[in-house]
């Protein structure tokens, strides 16, 4: 079975305007490639949860490392299943790192949670309730210190 590492754009990336421009242009935090190369690296499939395709090619397209693979999941439960059975994912050996989106809708799954405090992060985890807080894995800083948070835990 492989493992996999489920990650939502937010958290790390981040949208800004260029000159007062209506276009949105994505970056990434500077820890984001990093923190997937290290994973990578380890033999995790990398699979960004964004319901458009657009964010994912513009996630792509950020990328400076090309030898650094990212899956796309689109957060519909039956796309889930098949992205399970190809790869031969155990859920319960599966990370999930947010910083917010998503949360609530993916928090029931069995996989391990890890909010991170960049992008609404800090927010979020003000939000939380004490049951909610129990279901989460590791509250990190940034992505680069979940990933190490799961090489550590693992």
């Amino acid at each position: 079975m492989e493992k996999a590492i489920f990650f939502s754009g937010y958290g790390t990336s981040y949208c800004y305007e260029k000159n007062n421009s209506m276009k949105r242009n994505l970056e990434l935090y500077p820890e984001t490639l990093p923190a997937l190369r290290f994973l990578f690296r380890r033999g995790y499939l990398l699979v960004l949860l964004t319901p458009e395709l657009q964010e994912y090619k513009a996630f792509l397209s950020c990328l400076k490392d090309k030898t650094v693979k990212v899956q796309y999941w689109n957060g519909c439960e039956e796309d889930l299943d098949a992205l399970i059975e190809k790869h031969f994912l155990n859920i319960q050996d599966c990370y999930f790192i947010t910083d917010g989106y998503y949360l609530q809708e993916y928090l029931p799954l069995r996989w391990h949670t890890i909010l991170v405090l960049t992008g609404k992060g800090v927010s979020t985890l003000d939000l939380l309730d004490p049951p909610q807080l129990e279901k989460i894995y590791d509250i990190c800083k940034d992505i680069y210190a979940a990933a190490i948070s799961i090489a550590i835990h693992k």
